[in-house]
């Protein structure tokens, strides 16, 4: 495998995380076909307590434009080009589908995934975001000790490689391109969603589960390999080891 430095992945690591440059860009190789990712399905058809939609402005009150594929989440857009739903949070994202460009075979991913038992992921909104890139997404709270941490966690040692993502996991992307009104249209679209936000975050203290809980493989945001149901009551069972092991045999 090629050599690469693991940051030290800590809570205010992940607090100033920049989502614009993720650090797999750092890679020359990573540039491209880099989306391939665990992560939880979040799409309106997996289902889940909490309504994904009420983070739109559909009626563009706030908005004035947003990139070609609007929104996102809760349904897709029809109003684009009539984009899917493809509304995820990414838990670690691993690049090309091989070793030589900076990645992880698909059939090494699934290798590993099948060998880890884990608790239902429950996912913790925790605020509505505008990155630099002009991107809105709704962050996730890092909790190294949730299900979804100790994930991260494990995955970030034993699938590290170069275009993996320390830092872009913990977010659900809801629309690009975006322009408001004006700064106050901004503020108000804003202020309107991290009510909503707050709502859940008080209804739901413990987070919500989509679909069984379980996590997926995704080829891309449009494109799902493989689902992985969770098999736990809590927390997650692997042994590192053996998995790093594992991973080093298939080296391509």
């Amino acid at each position: 495998m090629n050599s690469f430095a693991i940051p030290r992945i800590t809570p205010e690591f992940m607090a100033a995380y920049d989502h614009a440059t993720p650090s797999g860009h750092g890679h020359p190789a990573c540039l491209r076909n880099r989306l391939a990712n665990i992560g939880v399905d979040c799409r309106a058809e997996a289902g889940s307590p909490i309504d994904l939609d009420l983070m739109t402005d559909r009626a563009y009150k706030y908005l004035c434009e947003t990139s070609d594929d609007g929104w996102l989440i809760a349904g897709g857009d029809q109003t684009k080009l009539n984009r899917p739903d493809t509304a995820h949070a990414e838990i670690w994202r691993f690049g090309p589908d091989n070793e030589a460009e900076g990645g992880i075979s698909f059939s090494m991913v699934d290798a590993v995934l099948k060998a880890i038992r884990f608790a239902p992921v429950m996912l913790k909104p925790k605020k509505i975001n505008l990155t630099p890139a002009n991107e809105l997404e709704l962050l996730l709270d890092y909790d190294p000790g949730s299900v979804a941490g100790q994930l991260f966690g494990l995955f970030s040692s034993v699938l590290s490689c170069p275009c993996g993502d320390y830092g872009n996991p913990f977010h659900i992307t809801l629309v690009r391109g975006v322009k408001f009104r004006n700064d106050q249209a901004q503020n108000d679209y804003l202020t309107e969603k991290q009510t909503v936000v707050d709502h859940w975050r008080q209804e739901y203290p413990d987070g919500v589960m989509f679909n069984d809980g379980g996590i997926d493989l995704f080829k891309n945001r449009e494109e799902i390999l493989s689902h992985y149901s969770p098999t736990l009551s809590a927390g997650i069972e692997a042994d590192p080891d053996a998995l790093r092991k594992l991973r080093r045999g298939g080296v391509e």
